[in-house]
């Protein structure tokens, strides 16, 4: 209910002309260079165990999988369509705006570091392909290029520019501040698990108990407030911003566009699908091996995150390739309100298979 209040609150403030439609740029820059990489990291100050790295390994499994396979396959879901069109509606099923939607949303659903260590661990992958194979993939030429009569006609080699922007795209993977936060993140979570590290005594509530030197938020509590500060922007800038968003266009207009309503129910509804089917297997395998376990929280995390709206980098690659612009915007639009329409179904859906025993 409070998702949806804020979320209404931006749409009615922009319509009222109290926020000026363009400040979503500015909420989300917020959000990606400061807010979530401080969430991001605030969610590792948190105890480990062997358990639950072997959990959150199974998210990451499974994110891997999910890329890999939906990067291969998603094209041919639009196989009716132009493959302008396939690359672009490919992209949007399978990418989804996971920083700025899921998270502030799950984190909301499941208050504590276990939600934020495992959404921010199944983001790996994530900004790994979106950068990398997701650009390759918008930014690659589909059509000839057409070369005026009076020029000799020379070979043109379409991968070349992509190649050359691939190799400038490369900074965005490993300079991402969020995936920057996840890494160190990660490594200062998984080290508490070294025998003798927790050397350190309680700063906080002055117990017996003793820490990890890089547990900052034992270590250095001054550090930890500024974060957690920071952190705190993140949901109601996020839900503001989608208020925000929702006031562009014409969306009379844009319903009346079977390739968006297409695009949306692939998804809001099928991205999810396989999504939750991998995490299931992925759950059978671990159960069947005992390698590992896959939490009824993970398996939630993991549907909502997907059945988020497509990512905004992936209209950004639209509108710098040329690449179906208006199409990835409107779908942007449509499968945000959608998006925001189904998650309660999701959650249900969710609950209800975690609670089988094939999920701790």
């Amino acid at each position: 209910m409070a998702t949806i209040f804020v979320i209404f609150l931006g749409w009615i403030l922009t319509k009222k002309q109290k926020f000026k439609p363009t400040w979503d740029v500015v909420f989300i820059k917020v959000l990606v260079t400061l807010g979530l990489p401080c969430l991001v990291f605030d969610g590792f100050m948190s105890d480990t165990s062997v358990e639950q790295v072997k959990t959150e390994c199974a998210v990451l499994l499974t994110g891997f999988l999910f890329y890999l396979i939906m990067l291969v396959i998603a094209r041919y879901f639009y196989l009716q369509y132009d493959k302008d069109v396939q690359d672009a509606l490919g992209m949007s099923m399978t990418f989804a705006a996971t920083s700025f939607f899921g998270i502030p949303i799950v984190t909301a659903l499941f208050p504590g570091s276990e939600s934020k260590i495992a959404s921010n661990i199944f983001n790996v992958p994530y900004h790994i392909f979106l950068y990398s194979l997701g650009f390759i993939i918008m930014g690659k030429v589909n059509h000839p290029v057409h070369i005026s009569t009076d020029q000799p006609v020379k070979a043109v080699n379409k991968f070349v520019y992509v190649g050359q922007m691939l190799k400038l795209n490369y900074k965005k993977i490993f300079f991402n501040p969020i995936l920057i936060a996840t890494i160190i993140g990660f490594i200062f979570w998984v080290t508490q698990l070294i025998p003798g590290i927790n050397v350190v005594p309680d700063q906080i509530k002055n117990s017996s108990a003793k820490y990890s030197p890089l547990r900052l938020d034992n270590t250095f509590p001054p550090l930890f407030t500024v974060t957690k500060t920071l952190a705190g922007v993140c949901t109601p800038l996020a839900w503001l911003a989608i208020g925000i968003n929702l006031t562009k266009g014409k969306i009379t207009h844009i319903l009346k566009d079977p390739k968006v309503w297409y695009g949306t129910i692939m998804k809001t509804l099928i991205a999810p699908v396989i999504g939750l089917g991998l995490t299931c297997l992925v759950a059978l395998i671990g159960k069947a091996t005992g390698a590992w376990t896959t939490s009824t929280m993970g398996l939630t995390i993991i549907v909502i995150m997907l059945a988020a709206p497509p990512a905004s980098v992936i209209v950004a690659y639209s509108i710098n390739f040329n690449k179906e612009t208006l199409l990835t915007s409107n779908l942007t639009l449509v499968s945000t309100l959608i998006s925001i329409i189904a998650l309660p179904f999701w959650i249900i859906i969710t609950t209800a298979l975690g609670a089988t025993s094939l999920f701790s």
